[in-house]
């Protein structure tokens, strides 16, 4: 499944309109309408706004069997076989996931604290 498949198909699960996902991501109906017809691929940080909404990693957007490439102009190529590149700007997209997952843990144990009280 192509990545406009995937996130078409997380949208319509979520019960989401393109131009609600697109208000989200601030970019126009259009341009999140040709992600989800793989008319333009998502660049990394347009990629990783996506995967937030629908509570998701960057890698389940990404089809399966295929091959990531950042391009110069820092769009996503994807091409048949094996996911063979995660850039430094994945990993540090990655590390800042896990910083916030840290952040709202430590707040629901806080809250959770406060509540035993």
């Amino acid at each position: 499944m192509k990545i406009g498949n995937k996130i078409r198909s997380l949208r319509i699960e979520r019960n989401l309109s393109p131009i609600q996902v697109a208000d989200m991501l601030e970019i126009s109906e259009s341009t999140y309408r040709k992600y989800e017809t793989d008319k333009s691929s998502p660049n990394l940080d347009m990629l990783n706004k996506i995967a937030k909404i629908y509570n998701k990693e960057i890698v389940d957007l990404l089809p399966e069997n295929y091959v990531y490439q950042e391009n110069k102009d820092n769009s996503v190529g994807i091409n048949e076989g094996v996911i063979n590149h995660l850039s430094d700007k994945i990993i540090e997209l990655y590390e800042t996931r896990i910083t916030e997952l840290k952040e709202q843990l430590q707040e629901l144990k806080n809250e959770n604290e406060r509540l035993r009280k």
